[in-house]
C-alpha cells in the first residue's frame, strides 16, 4: 500500500448498500464529472460488490475489468481487504437538534468498534449548532483514544475546539449543508490519512440552505460518500399520527378542526420534505442513510458496525494515468467479469486529469 499513500490525489467512489435505508424513493444518479489535479501518481476507484443486498468479499483483480474511455486499462493496484487501508471517517454532529444525550456521543463506541477493530482508520470530529453560523473542528484525524475522548467531551460541553469556521450566515443556526461543504474543504488537507467517509448526525431540519444539491455535488466532486444519520425522525412521525388520532379540542367546531388538521399536515409535510432531502445525501454521494426508530447506545453501535462493514467490504482498483498529457475528460468504469449473479455498486466516474 505504499504507492497508495504516496499518491497526491485519489479518485475515489465509495458506495453503500442499504440495509437500514429509509423508505424515501431515490432516483439513480448518473456518473458525475469531477476535476482532479493533473499531477496524480495513481488513480484509484473504490466500490463494493453485492449479492442480494449482502457484501461480497474475497474476489481478486482477475474478477474485474477496468475501462477508461471504454478502452481496457491495466489494473496496477488492487486491494480487496480494506481493513488495513488508511481511511478517514469524518464525524459531523448537529448540536442544535436532538443529538445530545442519546448514546451516540459515547467515544467508547467509536474506540472499540472502529479504532481498535480497524487499525488504519482515523476519526475527525466536527460540530455545528449552538453557536449560530459557526462550525467547529474538535479533532483532526486521529487514532488516539485520549484525543477522541477529549473531542467528544468538548462537543458535549460546546468547548472552543481546534478551529472555528464562520459560515457567513449571521443569526442562522443548524446550517447542515453549509457545514458539509466547509468540512469537505477543511478535511481535504489531511490527504495522507486516506480517502474520506462523512457521517452527519442531525434531525435533518436545516436553518440555512434547504436544498442539498450543492453540498451533494461538492461531496461527489471530492470523492467523499456522505452517510446521513437521522435523529428523531421516527418519533416525529409517531407524534403526528397520535395527534391525528386524538379527539377534538373541547367545543371545537368542524371548521376550526379542519384548520388545525390542515396546519399540522402542512408542518409535517414540510418536515418530511426536509428529512427526505437530508436522507438523499446518501444515495446521491455513494453513501447510505440511516433512520433508526430510536437512537440509543445499541442502535448507535449498529450504525458504527455498518460503517466498519463499509470499510472492510470495499474494493479498490487503480491505474497510472499517462504522464505529461494535458488535462481532459475521462470516463472511468469498473466491471465484474464472469459473475452475472453479482452487482457492482460504485466504480464509475467522469474525471478530468
Amino acid at each position: 500500500m505504499g504507492s497508495m499513500k504516496a499518491s497526491r490525489v485519489v479518485l475515489v467512489l465509495l458506495a453503500g448498500v442499504a440495509v437500514a435505508r429509509p423508505t424515501y424513493a431515490q432516483n439513480p444518479q448518473p456518473p458525475v464529472e469531477a476535476v482532479f489535479r493533473a499531477d496524480s501518481q495513481i488513480a484509484l476507484t473504490a466500490f463494493h460488490v453485492v449479492a442480494k443486498k449482502r457484501y461480497v468479499t474475497g474476489l481478486t483483480a482477475a474478477d474485474f475489468e477496468l475501462r477508461v474511455d471504454s478502452l481496457p486499462q491495466i489494473i496496477t493496484t488492487f486491494e480487496g481487504n480494506q481493513a488495513n487501508v488508511p481511511i478517514q471517517i469524518v464525524l459531523l454532529f448537529d448540536t442544535s437538534g436532538s443529538v445530545m444525550g442519546n448514546g451516540l456521543l459515547d467515544e467508547k463506541l467509536f474506540r472499540d468498534d472502529l479504532l481498535i477493530a480497524l487499525p488504519e482508520v482515523t476519526l475527525s470530529v466536527y460540530a455545528f449548532g449552538g453557536h449560530a453560523d459557526k462550525l467547529t473542528r474538535f479533532s483532526s484525524p486521529t487514532h488516539d483514544p485520549a484525543t477522541l475522548r477529549q473531542a467528544f467531551q468538548s462537543v458535549m460541553k460546546k468547548g472552543p475546539g481546534e478551529a472555528v469556521f464562520d459560515l457567513a450566515k449571521p443569526g442562522r443556526d443548524s446550517l447542515i449543508y453549509e457545514s458539509i461543504v466547509e468540512i469537505l474543504k477543511d478535511s481535504e488537507r489531511y490527504a495522507e490519512f486516506g480517502p474520506r467517509m462523512l457521517l452527519v448526525v442531525s434531525d435533518g431540519r436545516p436553518g440555512g440552505d434547504k436544498d442539498p444539491t450543492a453540498s451533494a455535488q461538492f461531496a461527489v466532486d471530492s470523492g467523499v460518500p456522505v452517510y446521513p444519520l437521522m435523529v428523531g425522525h421516527q418519533a416525529r412521525i409517531a407524534e403526528f399520527e397520535m395527534e391525528n388520532e386524538a379527539p377534538r379540542r373541547p367545543n371545537e367546531d368542524d371548521q376550526s378542526a379542519n384548520v388545525h388538521t390542515s396546519y399540522r399536515k402542512k408542518v409535517f409535510d414540510e418536515a418530511e420534505g426536509e428529512a427526505a432531502a437530508f436522507a438523499s445525501l446518501g444515495d446521491s454521494t455513494g453513501g447510505r442513510s440511516f433512520d433508526p426508530p430510536d437512537l440509543n447506545a445499541a442502535t448507535a453501535r449498529a450504525v458504527i458496525h455498518e460503517l466498519a462493514d463499509e470499510v472492510r467490504a470495499e474494493y479498490v482498483v487503480g491505474f497510472t494515468p499517462e504522464p505529461g498529457a494535458p488535462p481532459s475528460k475521462h470516463a472511468i468504469e469498473v466491471r465484474i467479469k464472469g459473475h452475472p449473479e453479482l452487482k457492482l455498486v460504485g466504480g464509475a466516474r467522469v474525471a478530468v486529469y
